[in-house]
């Protein structure tokens, strides 16, 4: 995320767009904020800018918010996508968001949901804590890795194979109790992939990106097969060689909101 962010936030009401942009410029002041009332509308600016960060509501008047998504995920850069609906829980249990979304906001959370989310995205607090299952083949880079988690408060299972992860995560709701986040390494040993361990995550435990968020670390930068990467269930990538700040901010927006999630008692699934 750039110092300076252009946001992109797109809402069929004026009013939600009005409430939006000002709890965006609160938290930073220095941003630049798009408003869109459409998906033509939203197209046109994604055409015209680079943007940072998306914010979407799905029921727009020409059509729907995940259109806006798949546009962004086609045509520009990964960025973080949050969308925000009433029927939030329907969506990520019938799966239909999970391959353009980065994260979900239930309309009834209000501004302060809203707030809370941005909050984790532009600029999230360095203290966390928290459970890390942490795949990395090279134990040298591990055992850095591990120390930057570990000075920030978070605790780390680290394995060396893709059949070790599975093994400790277990079932889908002891995984999801175990783990906050999951943090990979893409290539791995005896040609494992982090995509075996997505497709296990998200295909067999049936476990969505907001219960259980997977973050992926690549040399690669093409962006086709970055784009491969979110669209088969990663929530979000980290380029290697690994910015140790750029690693805890990623951990931190994820954090954030699944804790936000937690004290409202709320559940997405």
């Amino acid at each position: 995320m750039s110092e300076f962010a252009n946001i992109l936030i797109v809402d069929a009401s004026k009013l939600a767009r009005v409430l939006t942009k000002k709890t965006v410029e609160k938290l930073k002041e220095d941003s630049q904020v798009f408003l869109a009332g459409s998906v033509v509308e939203a197209k046109a600016i994604l055409q015209e800018n680079a943007i940072d960060m998306l914010i979407t509501a799905l029921v727009l008047s020409d059509g729907d918010g995940v259109d806006i998504c798949k546009f962004v995920r086609q045509n520009q850069h990964y960025i973080p996508i949050l969308v925000i609906s009433g029927d939030v829980d329907k969506r990520v249990q019938d799966r239909l968001m999970d391959a353009d979304v980065t994260d979900y906001l239930d309309k009834s959370r209000g501004q302060s949901g809203l707030e809370f989310f941005i909050t984790g995205i532009l600029s999230p607090d360095d203290h966390v804590s928290g459970h890390v299952l942490y795949v990395e083949d090279s134990r040298v880079v591990a055992h850095a890795t591990k120390k930057v988690l570990a000075n920030h408060g978070l605790t780390v299972d680290h394995v060396l194979t893709i059949t070790n992860a599975i093994e400790l995560l277990g079932s889908n709701k002891e995984a999801v109790k175990k783990y906050d986040i999951i943090l990979s390494d893409y290539y791995l040993k005896d040609n494992e992939t982090a995509q075996w361990l997505i497709e296990y995550v998200r295909e067999i435990q049936q476990i969505n990106k907001v219960e259980l968020p997977l973050v992926v670390m690549t040399g690669d930068e093409n962006e086709k097969n970055q784009k491969q990467i979110l669209k088969s269930g990663a929530n979000d990538l980290v380029l290697k060689p690994v910015d140790n700040d750029v690693l805890i901010k990623k951990y931190s927006s994820k954090y954030v909101l699944n804790n936000f999630k937690v004290v409202h008692n709320h559940n997405f699934i």
